[in-house]
């Protein structure tokens, strides 16, 4: 694994941030950034769960 990588690539699935950027946003995707408690390592993003990112951090 690099230290780009998803920790988990086996379960890496149209939930994780970095797949949802591509995507039309709607609101159902807008909850997941309500209330961030992780931020992804490799993106950046914080989201209220921790699988919705590659390389969650606890904020």
């Amino acid at each position: 694994m690099t230290e780009w990588s998803c920790e988990k690539p086996d379960e890496h699935c149209d939930l994780h941030v970095c797949q949802l950027t591509a995507s039309t946003r709607n609101p159902d995707i807008d909850k997941m950034f309500e209330n961030p408690r992780y931020a992804c390592t490799n993106c950046g993003a914080k989201v209220h769960n921790a699988e919705n990112v590659c390389r969650p951090k606890e904020l």
